[in-house]
């Protein structure tokens, strides 16, 4: 496969629409696949109020002779005790997806347009696998039921800084 991969994108980075547009009118997806995960819990997991901090980054590449995208989102759960100070987390729950997609032409398109059509798209598209295996994974843990918020795409000229998307999370998200 001619592959081109472009650097990651994180949560919460402005996104051109304009730029992912002309890829996400043409495209299908062949598939999703699980290609790593991981989680921990420490005996404190259960015990107290915790509050969440979930971020994701996503990566492309792409095969402009047979027309496929390969998207590649990566997720990151942490849950950290409210009542104690430390940095380590009680609860971490990771998992790596590949998207796939075909699309009818790639020709005359640039990195800047797969990396915008990954982050709005492929984010999108990956985000109820993720919410999935977060909730079964919980259930596995033994620990209590967990509901990961649903996707939002922020407005294009909107731009938050991870650290003020983390305080927010922490503020809103107690488990």
């Amino acid at each position: 496969m001619g592959k081109k991969s472009a650097k990651p994108a994180v949560l919460g980075a402005t996104i051109d629409y304009a730029l992912a547009a002309p890829i996400s009118e043409q495209v299908s997806i062949r598939d999703v696949r699980l290609i790593s995960s991981g989680c921990s819990q420490t005996p404190n997991a259960r015990r107290g109020k915790h509050s969440l901090e979930i971020n994701c980054e996503v990566r492309t590449q792409a095969d402009k002779k047979k027309g496929y995208i390969l998207v590649f989102p990566s997720f990151k759960l942490e849950g950290f005790p409210l009542e104690r100070n430390q940095k380590k987390p009680d609860l971490l729950i990771e998992a790596a997806f590949v998207i796939i997609y075909k699309a009818e032409s790639l020709e005359g398109l640039r990195h800047a347009n797969f990396d915008a059509f990954a982050q709005s798209n492929g984010l999108y598209n990956a985000w109820p696998y993720w919410r999935e295996f977060v909730q079964n994974t919980v259930a596995r843990m033994n620990l209590p039921p967990l509901t990961i918020p649903v996707f939002r795409l922020l407005p294009a000229k909107t731009k938050r800084s991870k650290a003020k998307k983390t305080r927010e999370m922490r503020k809103k998200t107690p488990a």
